[in-house]
């Protein structure tokens, strides 16, 4: 990487000047570079994780295998929930590009979904505002960064999605089905369409749903007697 300012994380330099080498970066070479890279895509004032996610998704699927390590791989997984869609649809356009990243996240994924399900249902128990149409806030901040987080995890696990944790990721569905906002089910039928031998009942919920955005994804792909 021939440029001095990322090959040094802490370096003072003004974010305007990091942003231009980052655009400038044609390859990387090396584990170090790649982490020196990575380092932009969290904890950084938002142009600067939004250029790093935008270099990422050029020349990840040229190098993948700088990226499995543990750094990056902890990068990624917190990138996928940026408060910065344009993030997050980065990363999971890197995971649809690179079968290697996407395998390496699988798993890690998989829990980070379930934390956040955890998180709702304790919510839940007092907000009664993810499963229920008549009871909810859609100012709440604390609620609304859930449903993002989630949104994204389950977006990025449909790119993920390998087979080897199937029946996990039917638990997290079963449960992701009966959310009252649509985008979630939506991802919910879109994820259900790679899963292995789906149970008959959570097919039916897809395919019957309310929402076109919902059912559509499932009504052609999926056939079975109603």
């Amino acid at each position: 990487m021939a440029n001095d300012i990322l090959k040094n994380s802490l370096s003072k330099v003004d974010d305007f000047s990091k942003i231009f080498e980052i655009i400038n970066i044609a390859e990387i070479n090396s584990c170090d570079e790649a982490n020196s890279l990575i380092y932009y895509l969290t904890d950084c004032a938002n142009p600067l994780r939004e250029a790093c996610a935008f270099k990422l998704e050029e020349l990840c699927p040229k190098n993948p295998n700088y990226f499995l390590n543990d750094f990056s791989r902890n990068k990624f997984l917190n990138g996928i929930v940026d408060i910065n869609p344009n993030v997050s649809r980065a990363v999971c356009s890197i995971l649809s590009k690179t079968v290697e990243i996407s395998q390496s996240l699988e798993l890690d994924i998989i829990l980070k979904i379930n934390s956040v399900l955890d998180e709702i249902k304790i919510y839940e128990k007092i907000h009664k505002d993810f499963f229920s149409g008549s009871i909810r806030n859609t100012k709440n901040h604390a609620k609304n960064k859930k449903l993002f987080a989630l949104y994204w995890l389950l977006e990025a696990l449909f790119f993920c999605f390998s087979g080897k944790y199937n029946s996990e990721v039917l638990e997290i569905l079963n449960v992701t089905i009966n959310f009252y906002d649509f985008t979630i089910r939506e991802k919910t039928a879109q994820l259900l369409t790679k899963t292995i031998n789906p149970p008959l009942e959570l097919l039916k919920k897809a395919k019957q749903d309310q929402n076109f955005y919902v059912k559509i994804q499932v009504y052609d792909k999926i056939n079975f007697d109603d």
